[in-house]
């Protein structure tokens, strides 16, 4: 049996609530609360225009609407060198490397083309993955995408919202297990659809699953 295991990102393998309450902290200290709470303005029109977080447009969009801020340059580098391996979660790449031991790891993440790829190198995930890595925008959306480049005989999607391991389930139905990792602000949000076919803690808590028991 080929087994393909799909991996998020964003409070699945990373701490991503942690590290952005850490870089509110940073952003407020180098620009005061006026003008911080404006660049989260502009990163909340960003998603709600784009669907996704998009650091550089609201870097570009802040630079545009404040030229006269003095600190910008030290806020840009703020946001694009958060060192991201500091947030992973513990012995998450414990768990990528026994999943390669019983299938292939493929890393699939929502988010923009150029800070959610570098955030993924940066945190050493790409290099877990061995280069299997991909970002979408709506990442629900290609599956067949991603079944095209990786069949399987079996798929095990790992997430922490319940609502896209519902949809996960819907088109592979049969040939995928779902894992809902309850980790970060989505750990609660009901499935919209099927439940997942495994609940867990924290990423680590794959580490003592019985893989057998999901054998098609």
């Amino acid at each position: 049996m080929t087994r393909v295991f799909l991996l998020d990102v964003d409070n699945t393998l990373i701490d991503n609530d942690r590290a952005k309450k850490d870089l509110e902290r940073e952003i407020q200290t180098l620009v005061g609360p006026e003008r911080d709470a404006l660049f989260w303005s502009i990163y909340d029109e960003v998603r709600e225009k784009s669907g996704v977080v998009d650091f550089p447009e609201t870097l570009a969009r802040f630079r545009r609407a404040l030229p006269d801020e003095p600190r910008t340059g030290e806020m840009e580098r703020a946001v694009m060198s958060v060192p991201f391996e500091r947030y992973l979660f513990p012995r998450a790449l414990d768990v990528i490397a026994h999943l390669w031991a019983l299938g292939t790891v493929v890393i699939v993440s929502d988010g923009d083309r150029v800070y959610q790829p570098l955030k993924i190198a940066r945190a050493g995930l790409g290099l877990a993955a061995k280069g299997n890595v991909f970002v979408y925008a709506h990442k629900e959306d290609r599956l067949a995408e991603v079944q095209v480049r990786f069949p399987a005989d079996r798929y095990v999607h790992v997430d922490d919202k319940a609502s896209l391991l519902a949809r996960t389930k819907e088109r592979l139905d049969g040939r995928v297990t779902t894992i809902h990792v309850r980790q970060g602000h989505y750990a609660n949000d009901p499935p919209a659809g099927p439940p997942p076919d495994v609940t867990v803690d924290r990423i680590a808590d794959l580490l003592a699953i019985d893989w057998a028991r999901f054998a098609p």
